[in-house]
């Protein structure tokens, strides 16, 4: 897998770096990680789309160089680590998330499924309805993730037909299975997004803190 900043212009140094486990630092596969860090006040943009002025804040990272994924099976694993904090989401109406499954084809854009983060710091995996961000479904798979690695691992079939389906299995037992379209066009593609990304801030009831996540121990394999 390569990776690339998704909004890199203004993105802080600290936003992702790659840590030891000499230097105390969580690991679990190997000696190092990713380590994601957004401090208040953080914005970042794209040539496309500007945080600042749209509610939101982001340090994330997305696969890079991938052409149509149509007819493949495809599988992410990944392994998630949030660290004791203050509090990593604000409680309120606000949203986190920590990876995305996107689609993507020219300038059709969206999210298959995301991890996200509840108002009590439980874990979810949010589907949408088709290939909208009206909410589906909301599968509550950790409700306590806190000082331990949680394994997730999403599997696909990429496919713009009814043969399509999305499965995530969370620490080896299956959480989510539903048949369904993951790609808008034959000549779509899905793709992994990790990090940290904070929408509709403004309607969060607590002030936002320093938030921290580490990632190891990604995966991609298809047919």
């Amino acid at each position: 897998m390569q990776f690339e900043t998704s909004q890199s212009i203004n993105a802080k140094s600290y936003g992702c770096l790659i840590v030891n486990s000499a230097d105390s630092q969580p690991v679990i596969d190997g000696n190092r990680s990713a380590r994601f860090e957004v401090r208040p006040g953080d914005c970042s943009a794209s040539t496309g789309w500007d945080d600042c002025p749209n509610d939101r804040s982001r340090h994330e990272i997305n696969e890079s160089n991938i052409a149509s994924t149509q007819g493949q099976v495809i599988s992410w694993e990944t392994k998630v680590f949030v660290p004791t904090q203050p509090r990593l989401r604000p409680r309120g109406k606000n949203m986190l998330s920590l990876t995305q499954i996107n689609y993507g084809d020219n300038n059709n854009y969206g999210t298959v499924a995301y991890l996200e983060v509840g108002e009590n710091n439980e874990l979810m995996i949010r589907t949408h309805v088709g290939l909208s961000f009206q909410i589906l479904n909301k599968y509550v798979v950790a409700q306590n993730p806190v000082n331990r690695w949680v394994k997730v691992r999403y599997e696909i079939k990429s496919s713009a037909n009814p043969d399509g389906y999305l499965k995530v299995y969370v620490d080896d037992v299956l959480a989510v299975d539903e048949q369904r379209v993951t790609l808008p066009s034959l000549t779509a593609k899905n793709y992994l997004k990790i990090g940290i990304y904070n929408s509709y801030k403004s309607m969060a009831s607590e002030a936002y803190d320093t938030q921290v996540v580490y990632f190891d121990g990604l995966m991609k394999t298809f047919k």
